[in-house]
């Protein structure tokens, strides 16, 4: 990077979420007070912190509680690989503020900024499946019956027995700027296809049909046809 008029180490270190101590070691040759504008400056590697993996834990669960995205610790970690799913002990170094703001230029932004809801879970249930690659939801463990709520305001688009996937009775509500949420393995669908749902609408039953092995609701939210967490709704 280039520097700014009136910049020293220290005005550096602030904006760049590092210590003048580690640029100075990082460029050696510059001058411990104002630096002349336009001088190119190495920014030194992020320190980050280690996270020990907790059952339950994805990389875009603990990037979305560290303030981080998944290629920053991605890149933070030498081998890791994203498209497998975490072991339960396993050390991650968690990047800088800095690095996470560097995000790459290939890694879609899934959730577009104007998107805003204030969603509502469908079922409270224990997690029994969580969202992580192979598996682009949540299952949450409920009785057969248990009422199943729509996220949030939308239309509902499908209402059907979904054969061909294995989903059993599903629900797909549509709200808007390209974000939907799917409900599979429903007892029991209770909107038809182009009724408008409301936030906590009850609008379907959990059940166990299709490719299941007892009761539960598959939860899946898509943004852009990009699936995300559903825990990731806020």
């Amino acid at each position: 990077m280039s520097t700014q008029p009136g910049d020293t180490l220290t005005r550096l270190a602030v904006r760049y979420g590092t210590t003048p101590q580690a640029l100075a070691r990082a460029n050696p040759a510059l001058p411990q007070g104002a630096l002349k504008a336009g001088t190119r400056v190495t920014l030194p590697p992020p320190v980050g912190r280690v996270w020990t993996v907790q059952p339950g834990d994805t990389l875009s669960g603990i990037a979305r509680r560290e303030g981080t995205t998944v290629a920053a610790l991605v890149a933070a970690n030498r081998g890791l690989n994203a498209q497998q799913p975490l072991q339960v002990g396993q050390k991650l170094t968690l990047p800088s503020r800095m690095a996470a703001s560097q995000r790459s230029p290939t890694m879609p932004v899934v959730r577009p900024a104007s998107i805003r809801v204030s969603p509502v879970m469908p079922v409270t249930g224990r997690v029994t499946t969580p969202f992580r690659s192979g598996h682009e939801g949540v299952d949450l463990a409920v009785p057969t019956g248990t009422p199943i709520r729509a996220a949030a305001p939308g239309v509902v688009t499908e209402s059907r027995f979904d054969a061909q996937s294995g989903w059993g009775w599903t629900i797909v509500v549509d709200h808007g700027n390209g974000l939907q949420t799917r409900y599979s393995h429903n007892s029991a669908n209770l909107v038809p296809v182009g009724s408008r749902v409301e936030a906590g609408q009850v609008i379907g039953r959990v059940g166990s049909t299709g490719n299941s092995t007892g009761p539960h609701l598959d939860y899946r939210v898509t943004v852009q046809g990009q699936p995300i967490s559903p825990f990731s709704l806020d």
